[in-house]
């Protein structure tokens, strides 16, 4: 038995028992539980029919998997922005096309003097939250390697220091996102080499002396990166950091009078970034560096490493910890360098002379996975994988399509386990907390757009698959959250009898 189908198992049990407290029909009105389904059918339906604003979009659909029947359609077809429910399709196609025994490798090498790191496009290589998890740091897999690089004898660096970030083009950014985003965590540039989220963090301390420049410190410790500090300690206000346009040069501004943490901030360079961490890692540890540090292809047209490079070290990043690192916490940054790892895949089996990852290879390795699970996809309407662009459409029935098609695979488990369980993990641990464990869903936000589409597990075991896109929000969208909410709600006490 799996992991999930016991955790489901769990579920049934626990739900079974949430449902024969609320089966007392209080005066005046019935439980969910005691709807008979047309009558839940209509609920739900109503549900949609009378949102908070009456200009929103909304594109819904469920099907009861167990039954194989379609339960509610409401503007089926109708193509919305999808969010960050965009990332259903990267996560299904990565689960059929990479497979779970998939992972990413990153690695460290030598020939004569020449030390040599090459990237695999491992969003996971220095990852706050996963790194946090193992009780390692950002940098931890770098220390480890300059003590490799001393075991093997470099004590300094006479030859060249080499980065290879050629597995992805050199476009880390997409052209459809918004500029005012570029800075932020969230549109990271994307590259085949990322430590960090290729991000910055900094942290502020005022000085003892009102009106002195502030004490800072960054993760990761950089080389390549300049600080321009003109923040000054104590006063009124708060501290500003800004990056000028593709620059790897950030100044602070302002006033700063307590401990202050900047939300992390993109680079413009992220192999500068990665090559500018181990550079200080290695001036750390005391290995001399005279040699010249820069960034060029070393891999095969094949992708293979060349035969005359000694492997030293491989860091290792599961297929698994990045599906969940999508679904469950929307990391973007994860989803691009996972689209682009796919086109890279399908341009090499297509038998490209040099295959590349990169937004157009990786929506072409989309168009292909969509085609072979016979969901209708649209060029035109796949623009990324996280659903930061607003170009992106998507329609309930083809979020539906997509869940039924993962929902009959053998890597049902992965693909189901990758998503938010309502009450426990994600963006959904402190959603539905009456019903733990009876959803997984991708949730979806963006300016004016709130979207989820996932499964419904009753406690009898039917599965059904759901997807309620709504746009057109004006103002404040958590009033939508609820209504998703109870949408689900609503499935997770289907009457089975």
């Amino acid at each position: 038995m799996s992991k999930l189908q016991t955790s489901i198992r769990r579920r049934s049990t626990s739900l079974l028992l949430i449902l024969a407290a609320t089966l007392i029909i209080p005066p005046g009105g019935a439980t969910a539980a005691a709807l008979s389904r047309a009558q839940t059918v209509e609920k739900l339906h109503r549900l949609l029919a009378n949102l908070p604003q009456k200009q929103v979009a909304c594109s819904a659909k469920v099907v009861d998997l167990t039954a194989g029947e379609v339960v509610l359609e409401r503007n089926a077809s109708r193509k919305l922005i999808p969010a960050s429910n965009q990332k259903l399709w990267v996560l299904a196609a990565a689960t059929v096309g990479l497979g779970e025994s998939f992972a990413f490798r990153t690695v460290l090498a030598a020939n004569g003097q020449n030390v040599y790191v090459i990237g695999d496009g491992d969003p996971g290589f220095g990852d706050p939250r996963l790194v946090e998890a193992r009780e390692d740091s950002v940098i931890g897999e770098l220390e480890r390697w300059a003590e490799v690089l001393v075991r093997k004898g470099f004590k300094s660096l006479a030859g060249r220091l080499i980065f290879d970030d050629s597995l992805f083009d050199r476009q880390w950014t997409h052209p459809s996102w918004e500029p005012r985003h570029r800075q932020k965590w969230y549109a990271a540039p994307v590259s085949a080499l990322i430590i960090n989220d290729n991000c910055i963090d900094v942290t502020l301390q005022p000085a003892k002396n009102t009106g002195a420049p502030v004490l800072w410190s960054m993760m990761p410790p950089n080389d390549a990166v300049e600080i321009v500090n003109r923040c000054k300690s104590g006063g009124k206000g708060k501290p500003v950091i800004n990056r000028p346009e593709q620059q790897m040069r950030f100044v602070l501004s302002g006033r700063c009078n307590k401990r202050w943490e900047f939300p992390s901030v993109a680079v413009a360079d992220p192999a500068a970034l990665f090559a500018g961490a181990f550079h200080r890692v290695l001036r750390d540890r005391g290995i001399a560096t005279d040699g010249e540090v820069r960034t060029e292809r070393v891999r095969l047209p094949t992708g293979l490493l060349p035969s005359n490079l000694t492997v030293l070290a491989e860091y290792q990043t599961p297929l698994p910890e990045v599906l969940s690192r999508i679904g469950k916490n929307s990391q973007n940054l994860f989803a691009e360098a996972l689209l682009k790892r796919l086109g890279y895949e399908w341009s090499r089996r297509a038998g490209w002379e040099s295959p590349i990852g990169s937004w157009d290879t990786g929506r072409s390795a989309m168009l292909n996975f969509a085609q072979s699970a016979q969901v209708p996809l649209d060029e035109s309407d796949y623009h990324d994988a996280s659903g930061l662009s607003r170009a992106n459409r998507m329609s309930a029935d083809q979020a539906v399509g997509l869940l039924s098609a993962m929902f009959r695979h053998r890597a049902r488990d992965l693909f189901v386990g990758s998503l938010a369980m309502v009450g426990q993990d994600g963006s959904l641990k402190k959603r539905m907390v009456s019903l733990p464990g009876a959803v997984y869903a991708k949730t979806g936000y963006l300016n004016g757009v709130r979207t989820l589409s996932g499964y419904v597990i009753t406690p009898a075991g039917r599965w059904f698959a759901f997807s309620v896109l709504f746009n057109d929000i004006k103002g404040g969208a958590k009033r939508f959250n609820k209504v998703h909410d109870q949408f689900c709600e609503l499935l997770a006490n289907w009457p089975d009898a």
